[in-house]
């Protein structure tokens, strides 16, 4: 890769425990790229006159976090079909024309089922979640042709309206909302898309099955309770650091160019290297 200059940053609230920079800094070592990566900790009051700001500043782009994937998704002039079908983005950039964004939490669930060889297809799912990151989840099972997939969460409004819009992209797959509890029936794949384990004690109320495929999107030193519980019933798991690399990943070529080949491996590198050195 030739030597290119890039600054980016992470828009949420909070970002006190994210580990994107980290992340971005052992990018920026493996490529001989100079990357200036950023978390910026930004109100929902902040964003409209920030990211005027960002791009004046000569960012390339950013990554959006809670709580405004879906804020900064309709501020969109250009966007990836999962963003148009989950109304929420994570990464950001400066064109032409405005603001482009990419979808890359669902892009990076579905590579790391691929890279785990797990499918999907066929299998009941359960999300635990509403937000940005239940909607990029289900979006990912709906592209990967799961049966179905029920989105547990508080809020019954916020599920409901999210089961909906995503059963119009895939008619195929019986989307479906039930209240924050223990899922119905016995899913082959449970995904936690809530901040418990991150920003939140505790996890979801599941109990994790041998057999069962368990992606935590939180991540945390030592592993979160839901993946630890995870690898106690010997399921199989995909942690949250593993699906951090990955977006990452993805976003670094769309702002960069940079050959889907060398991302890959590029991927593998770092993920190994932030595990040996923060003891995840």
């Amino acid at each position: 890769m030739s030597k290119k200059q890039i600054k980016a940053g992470l828009l949420g609230h909070p970002v006190s425990k994210s580990l994107s920079a980290d992340v971005f800094a052992v990018f920026a070592a493996l490529t001989g790229a100079e990357i200036s990566y950023s978390p910026l900790d930004c109100t929902p009051q902040d964003l409209q006159n920030l990211i005027p700001a960002l791009r004046a500043g000569g960012w390339a782009g950013f990554n959006v976090t809670i709580p405004h994937k879906k804020a900064v998704c309709a501020m969109l002039t250009l966007s990836d079909p999962a963003a148009r079908a989950c109304g929420s983005v994570n990464t950001v950039r400066f064109g032409r024309a405005g603001l482009e964004g990419l979808n890359t939490d669902a892009r990076a669930l579905i590579g790391a089922l691929e890279e785990v060889g797990f499918s999907a297809a066929g299998r009941d799912a359960a999300v635990f979640g509403s937000g940005g990151g239940a909607a990029s989840s289900g979006w990912a099972l709906g592209r990967s042709a799961a049966a179905s997939v029920t989105f547990y969460a508080r809020n019954s409004g916020a599920a409901s309206a999210l089961a909906a819009q995503l059963a119009e992209a895939f008619p195929k797959t019986v989307f479906s909302a039930a209240p924050f509890g223990a899922p119905a029936g016995a899913p082959g794949l449970v995904v936690n898309a809530t901040p418990l384990g991150m920003y939140q004690p505790g996890r979801p109320p599941y109990e994790p099955q041998p057999g069962v495929l368990c992606a935590d999107l939180a991540y945390a030193p030592g592993g979160t309770e839901f993946s630890r519980a995870a690898a106690a019933a010997g399921a199989a798991a995909i942690d949250g650091l593993s699906l951090l690399v990955w977006q990452a990943a993805l976003s670094l070529k769309y702002w960069s160019g940079l050959p889907a080949g060398d991302i890959v491996e590029f991927k593998k590198e770092a993920l190994a290297l932030l595990r040996s050195n923060k003891g995840f």
